[in-house]
């Protein structure tokens, strides 16, 4: 039984000596994961095809927190790119513990409008872009013994938008596709000492919702139970749980941050 004595909770949210990769390493959410790993006491490495915009995440992480954190080039749909910036983090920060699958993709229009070209990049980047990453940092985590896999899906996994609320059937339908995927990998990984996990965060104030008009967003704020947008560091503290020791009995679920998007 664990040693139930004071500091005992917050101790198994530490990740101190643990290293990372963020995968679309560039934006908000990128950063405030990335700052929850770090205040952790996690190296963390940022990826996306950005390097310049992840380099500077990076510095900023290290100069705050001061673990050490580094900024890299991927293209998550080229699968010799996602093996090589998994080796240039192992080689890095020294290993991989925990990979967060945060690159994403859209491409808006009515379904009977899309061109091909959209559904394709789209399931390139969401779908196969993530089970790159998982295989190739699985690898890795099996020779050590274990590790966390957090994949960043959607509450638009589980919902189904009229035209005017959204025109997005590939992103959904490939955030769909990460649930599922996220609970097949967890039962065939967890002999080998990997939880894989995912969050579907809902409308949060960065990405997407900072594209949509001003009507448009108000009608989705208004079909949200806390009648507001999330920010990104609400969306970070679950990524705290399924990272860390205090989650070591989670793995195949997906746990929905959407002030109750995916209800009201």
């Amino acid at each position: 039984m664990t040693d139930l004595t004071p500091g005992f909770a917050a101790g198994q949210f530490r990740l101190d000596g643990k290293r990372a990769l963020i995968t679309g390493g560039r934006g908000a959410l990128a950063e405030a994961m990335a700052a929850t790993l770090a205040d952790l006491g996690c190296a963390v490495a940022l990826a996306s095809r950005t390097e310049a915009d992840c380099m500077a995440i990076a510095e900023r992480i290290a100069g705050r927190f001061g673990v050490p954190a580094i900024g890299l080039a991927c293209n998550i749909a080229d699968e010799a790119s996602v093996e090589a910036v998994i080796a240039a983090t192992v080689d890095r920060l020294g290993g991989l513990d925990i990979l967060v699958n945060n690159a994403g993709a859209s491409w808006w229009g009515l379904p009977q409008d899309i061109p091909l070209k959209g559904w394709q990049k789209v399931m390139d980047v969401n779908v196969t872009g993530t089970f790159l990453a998982c295989r190739h940092a699985a690898r890795h985590m099996i020779a050590q013994g274990g590790g966390a896999i957090v994949n960043i899906a959607s509450v638009g996994a589980f919902l189904s938008y009229q035209p005017d609320a959204g025109q997005v059937v590939p992103y959904t339908t490939s955030k769909a596709a990460i649930v599922h995927l996220t609970s097949n990998l967890a039962a065939q990984w967890a002999a080998d000492g990997i939880r894989v996990n995912a969050i579907a965060p809902g409308s949060i104030e960065t990405g997407m919702t900072e594209t949509l008009d001003a009507a448009t967003q108000e009608k989705t704020r208004a079909g949200i139970l806390l009648r507001r947008f999330g920010k990104p560091e609400e969306v970070a503290g679950t990524l705290a749980l399924l990272a860390s020791d205090a989650g070591s009995f989670i793995t195949g679920q997906t746990f929905l941050v959407d002030g109750g998007q995916s209800i009201a």
